[in-house]
């Protein structure tokens, strides 16, 4: 009987998550900037020139 589940299970993935296996060849469209070396750096120094503007402040 498990068998059975286990092969209409099967079946039912292959059928509708058919192109999850699939290597895409490149980043996923979502991941395409997380890693970009322009957006690293703009990062840091939008954090530093919140840091300078904190610390300008004073008391």
């Amino acid at each position: 009987m498990l068998k059975f589940f286990n092969r209409i299970n099967n079946f039912i993935r292959n059928l509708l998550l058919d192109d999850v296996d699939k290597d895409y060849g490149r980043p996923l469209p979502y991941h395409r900037k997380f890693g970009s070396v322009e957006r690293q750096k703009n990062d840091i120094k939008q954090k530093r020139v919140k840091e300078r503007e904190e610390q300008s402040r004073g008391f």
